[in-house]
């Protein structure tokens, strides 16, 4: 599947609540997630994928608990939805509920590479 298929279905399919999309090469053995708006401003039309999957906030929250355990919460003050994330060294994050902030969580715990 080129990169031009995917922006044709993406733009085709995507629901208001889906934010980000799962993508993974033709040998399925890595994958990656960005949010959909930055993929579509990036990818490349000759760019060569096996696959991909859009997902909503939960399920892109799911896939961060995974990959964070415990130091991972999304926790509710004052009607807001909040995350509340620990990092590698300890540090304590507090940020909104936001597609971005999960999308950097995950970037920043995976370095950018997802392999399941």
């Amino acid at each position: 599947m080129r990169g031009s298929e995917i922006v044709n279905s993406v733009n085709a399919q995507r629901r208001p609540d889906q934010h980000f999309i799962r993508v993974w090469r033709k040998e399925e053995d890595f994958l990656d997630y960005d949010l959909i708006e930055r993929f579509m401003e990036q990818v490349q039309s000759g760019h060569e994928f096996g696959g991909f999957d859009l997902l909503t906030m939960e399920e892109m929250q799911e896939q961060v608990e995974r990959v964070c355990g415990k130091r991972f919460a999304v926790t509710q003050k004052t009607g807001d939805k909040l995350i509340e994330w620990i990092r590698d060294d300890g540090s304590r994050n507090v940020c909104p509920f936001t597609p971005r902030s999960l999308m950097d969580i995950l970037d920043s715990e995976t370095r950018g590479t997802v392999i399941d």
